[in-house]
């Protein structure tokens, strides 16, 4: 069956070499947007913003310390930190219920932090340091095979690794640079995100996803200002979250970065999220994407005196803060292969559509602001060969064009100055 994809013809047709290979920050939710950058630096600057972090369930009382969150399959996995039974739990979303408990048998929980997947395994972390000694810092893959809705246990293989940059190993508790707690899987690879106690800075390493004894890959370091404690991927890979919280003021954040070229997650926008004080939320542990704009957050039973923040599970909505994603979707019908070309670049005041021939069908054109609300809408008939949009009146700034047909869906960033 065939099907055809149409084209918005905008970069080769509105703007020279030079223009495109603009370097800058093209947010324009950030205070340094650049209109004209086609090509993003990472140097995007955003004002301060605060999120609250809304209940979502209870979390059952086989999990009072939380350690990490992951979303496979629609099975929801989390375990205890360190010290505890070497024991995976699938909790109840909604409820927040363990419904299933796996335990690892041959391998303990020295430290596991954090948790990740691909389509055949879960990755535990086992790689909590917080005095700075550890020389069996390892990660434990366990096929999700083996976690059926019957399993009581499991066996893992082990993906053991060492920093390359790590040269002392005297116990120095809470004062050092290699302890870690947050870890993702991609395109291959385990990438990890370190707990900086000295510099409240995160390293940001690569580890194979297999078996065997690896050196970890230093990519990049960042300042995050506090203490990462969890990491998770959207499933299609356009945005990241770093979960942490600063253990001398009690404030907690959620990272996101987007925007970012392949895999290197530090080289787009970073963008900075304060959630409520750890008075209120507990000291948060576990972060996973629920589909590609919503986070879910857990967090480890704390009593201090007479306060006692019980373990929860919460919901957060990130889209506010992501960009719009950009999907080009073939229809099943077939269709004309004349392109579309839209102009000018960037617009004023009026975006104008045109395609090559009158085409079979009529195509209704949508504008939508990076939060996806439709800001202008229109169309072009039957027959026609061109058509416009009014953008009178819209704040400068990126917007996303959606124009469907017979022939399919396509949906391109558009610019108004």
């Amino acid at each position: 069956m065939k099907t055809t994809v149409l084209f918005l013809l905008m970069g080769a047709l509105a703007w020279g070499p030079a223009a495109r290979a603009q370097t800058g920050c093209p947010d324009p939710q950030a205070t340094n947007y650049d209109p004209a950058a086609r090509r993003n630096d990472g140097s995007c600057q955003y004002a301060p913003t605060t999120a609250a972090l809304p209940a979502k369930a209870p979390l059952d009382a086989a999990v009072p310390e939380t350690s990490g969150l992951q979303l496979a399959a629609g099975a929801l996995w989390t375990f205890n930190d360190g010290g505890n039974p070497p024991v995976l739990f699938r909790v109840d979303s909604a409820t927040g219920r363990a419904t299933q408990q796996v335990r690892v048998v041959n391998f303990p929980n020295t430290d596991w932090e954090d948790i990740a997947a691909d389509g055949r395994y879960l990755y535990v972390g086992d790689f909590g340091n917080n005095y700075g000694d550890r020389r069996d810092l390892r990660l434990l893959r366990v096929p999700r095979a083996g976690l059926g809705p019957a399993a009581d246990t499991v066996s893992a293989q082990a993906i053991n690794f060492y920093y390359p940059d790590q040269t002392t190993f005297g116990r120095s508790l809470n004062n050092h640079n290699y302890d870690c707690e947050a870890v993702f899987f991609r395109n291959d690879s385990l990438h990890l995100f370190t707990k900086d106690w000295a510099d409240h800075r995160t390293r940001y390493y690569t580890v194979p996803a297999t078996p065997g004894t690896h050196a970890a890959h230093l990519k990049a370091t960042f300042d995050v200002n506090g203490l990462i404690t969890a990491a998770d991927v959207s499933p299609d890979g356009t945005a990241a979250a770093l979960l942490g919280y600063d253990e001398t003021t009690g404030a907690t954040f959620v990272w996101l970065l987007s925007d970012f070229p392949g895999t290197q997650f530090l080289r787009g926008n970073k963008r900075r999220i304060a959630l409520p004080s750890a008075a209120l939320v507990g000291q948060i542990e576990g972060v996973c994407f629920a589909g590609g704009r919503r986070l879910l957050v857990s967090n480890e039973r704390v009593t201090v005196g007479p306060l006692t923040v019980p373990q929860r599970l919460y919901a957060l909505n990130v889209g506010p803060w992501l960009p719009a994603p950009a999907v080009v979707t073939a229809a099943a019908a077939p269709g004309p292969r004349a392109g579309l070309r839209v102009f000018p670049v960037p617009a004023t005041r009026t975006l104008r559509v045109e395609r090559a021939g009158a085409g079979p069908g009529a195509l209704a054109l949508t504008l939508l602001d990076l939060r996806g609300r439709a800001v202008a809408t229109g169309q072009l008939p039957a027959g026609a060969p061109a058509g416009a949009l009014s953008v009178a009146g819209l704040a400068p700034g990126a917007y996303v064009l959606r124009a469907e047909g017979p022939a399919g869906v396509v949906s391109q960033k558009i610019v108004v100055r």
